[in-house]
């Protein structure tokens, strides 16, 4: 696994190599194990390789297929592999040596361009055919490796990163207005309304599960998964047998994420997703002799804030309950007393070559895949997905869908049990269950005074003109974002929205370039495309049953997983919990920061002059005396005027 790069010239007397080799140059600022390039009159490609699996070591890429027909680039750890060596009637002594772009080659020599529908695991690739004069790209089903290209007359280039494919024939960079607006319009930590486009005008990103076809024409994309469509329900007979088959479904994605050529690393929290990863990786390494290590965020010292409601700051006592049952899996707690949410933002800026809003957390995050990198981890586990998948059960949802299907007395249990379960009046509960269950246009009506006076974009400092001109409602209404009243959805819409390919770019992108950066796989088996098939295909009532949630994985970790943290229905860990109190120091300079790149005009054609002075008007140099809101909305316009700065550096900055 690393990165690749590429460019097709059009066109009979063109030469690649230098465009070609210019990207790949640029690509070679990050560090890999072995690099090398293929090229021919038109076409050129280009590989860095980092050694985190046995088989990577056996990797030459860009390399020839047998035959000479095609060329490939990867950037691919392929986890089907039992089952395609299989396929392809491959049994050698040592499977080590069937390396992962050699099973790639051969499942496009059997399927064609139908290939990726065969292959699970994190990957992008590029294939060129000789014959045809064509080139086929692809992307992992789940968008957990990046793919950017350009398509222009004349040439596509493509590459796992953004910056190599800027000004590649001396044109001028420019970024784009659409992306920009999106990004400082939504009111969360989404980045982007559309998983194509980028911040960089003329670049475009391949969606999760498409691939797309080159030649003199130009490109075609086609998305060959869709999971609404080709999913197809599973039904069992026993609730045992959905914990039979989940359990052999996540332990195998678990186990094809532990072939690591060094150390095995983890994120770990006190909950049920990386408790649970943790759970069932660690024997398996305790088998071998190794470790599992894990890398878990506590609170800053000196910290003293009480949790409110039912949340938990730290998380310490949690993890060291899963330290307990599995000895092998050695913890280091990390503070980072030192840092704060903008001590790591340039260096940030640079590693995700766009703004950014996911800062809470990237203090201990991005430290941590170092400190991991250190230690000789090649690979990096996390469950990020798992709310969605593994751990996904939410009463809300469960409680809306039998409603709606008119199953009140069953959803009048549910409640009943909760209220047992939670040690609370029915009452309560069932003045709490009002909400969800209340149809939504009677809701809008009941609060149709609120929703006249809303503004969408009251915490948001965008160009209110730029709003029309994008037509951003119609982007925010599609992703449910900036909207005063929660809408509950059922199980089938819920479904729908945890299968869009929009969280997963982002993740994507995030979890690439970290990886890339720090020289370590960012990797996650509750992302897995078989775990992710598997709960999407079963019946809603294994998720939710008798007023408890996250039913499925309470039953399959039975054993597994620690009880205190399995059967835990009462707290929920809250991580970053002191972002605020880390920034209070530093928090007059942010404040004058945000002053001075307004004054000085770059943030102009995006940003809102008049509501920013507004806010920081507003705003008070005690940070304990503002709101969490008004806080996040100077800390975005800051990172954003740092991109900005460095996108546009004036002289004085220019070194």
């Amino acid at each position: 696994m690393g990165a690749i790069s590429g460019i097709y010239m059009f066109g009979s007397d063109t030469d690649a190599a230098p465009a070609g080799s210019s990207i790949f140059g640029k690509l070679k600022a990050y560090s890999f194990n072995r690099t090398g390039e293929w090229v021919d009159q038109s076409v050129h490609l280009g590989c860095g390789i980092l050694y985190n699996t046995p088989e990577s070591k056996m990797e030459e890429l860009p390399r020839c297929s047998d035959n000479g027909a095609l060329v490939i680039t990867a950037d691919a750890i392929i986890d089907n592999r039992a089952e395609l060596l299989e396929q392809f009637n491959l049994q050698p002594g040592d499977p080590a040596v069937v390396t992962d772009s050699d099973l790639i080659i051969r499942a496009y020599e059997t399927w064609g361009h139908a290939c990726p529908g065969h292959l699970i695991g994190d990957y992008a690739f590029a294939i060129w055919d000789i014959g045809k004069q064509e080139l086929f790209i692809a992307r992992d089903a789940m968008g957990s490796r990046t793919l950017y290209y350009t398509c222009e007359n004349g040439y596509f280039s493509f590459c796992t990163v953004e910056k190599p494919l800027l000004g590649l024939f001396g044109e001028r960079a420019e970024l784009d207005e659409k992306w920009i607006t999106d990004f400082l319009s939504i009111d969360g930590i989404q980045h982007e309304l559309e998983c194509e486009g980028t911040v960089y005008r003329g670049i475009s990103q391949l969606p999760p599960a498409h691939y797309g076809i080159v030649n003199a024409k130009g490109l075609v994309k086609k998305r060959y998964w869709e999971p609404l469509r080709d999913i197809k329900p599973i039904v069992f007979g026993s609730d045992e047998e959905y914990v039979e088959a989940f359990n052999r479904c996540f332990s195998e994605a678990v186990t094809c994420r532990l072939r690591s050529l060094g150390e095995m690393g983890i994120f770990l929290s006190g909950g049920m997703d990386s408790g649970s990863i943790a759970s069932v990786a660690a024997p398996q390494l305790a088998d071998k002799g190794k470790k599992l290590y894990g890398f878990t965020s506590v609170p800053v010292p000196g910290f003293s804030e009480r949790p409110s409601g039912t949340a938990i700051y730290n998380e310490s006592r949690e993890v060291e309950l899963i330290a307990q049952a599995y000895p092998n899996i050695d913890i280091t707690y990390g503070s980072f007393a030192e840092k704060n949410c903008l001590t790591d933002a340039d260096e940030l800026l640079r590693i995700f070559e766009q703004p950014y809003k996911i800062f809470q957390n990237m203090t201990w995050y991005h430290s941590f895949l170092k400190m991991a990198a250190e230690r000789n981890c090649m690979v990096m586990l996390n469950g990020q997905t798992g709310n969605s998948t593994i751990s996904y059960g939410n009463f809300g949802v469960q409680l809306a869908t039998l409603y709606r299907k008119g199953r009140i007395a069953a959803a009048a249990r549910e409640i009943y049990e909760f209220s047992r379960l939670a040690n609370a009046p029915v009452r309560k509960v069932l003045k709490s269950a009002i909400p969800v269950v209340m149809p939504y246009r009677l809701k809008v009506w009941k609060n149709r005074r609120q929703i006249r006076e809303f503004d969408r974009f009251e915490n948001m400092v965008v160009k209110r003109s730029l709003i029309q001109k994008w037509d951003v409602i119609s982007g925010l209404d599609r992703i449910g974002a900036n909207t005063p009243i929660s809408r509950f959805p059922d199980y089938e819409e819920d479904r729908k929205s945890r299968t869009s390919p929009l969280p997963f770019a982002h993740i994507g992108a995030v979890e690439t370039k970290l990886s890339l950066a720090n020289g370590i796989t960012i990797r996650d088996p509750s992302r897995d495309k078989r775990v992710f098939e598997f709960c999407m295909a079963i019946p809603s009532e294994q998720f939710v049953r008798n007023g408890q949630d996250r039913y499925l994985l309470r039953r399959a970790m039975k054993g597994i997983l620690p009880d205190p943290i399995r059967l835990n229905i009462r707290t929920k860990g809250l991580q970053s919990a002191d972002w605020i109190y880390r920034l209070a120091p530093q928090w007059p300079e942010v404040l004058d920061e945000a002053k001075r790149a307004l004054e000085q005009g770059d943030l102009e054609p995006y940003v809102d002059k008049d509501k920013l002075k507004e806010k920081l008007a507003k705003a008070s140099r005690d940070i304990n005396k503002n709101e969490e809101n008004l806080i996040r909305s100077i800390v975005i316009a800051v990172i954003f005027s740092r991109f900005i700065a460095a996108f546009n550096p004036t002289p004085e900055v220019v070194k």
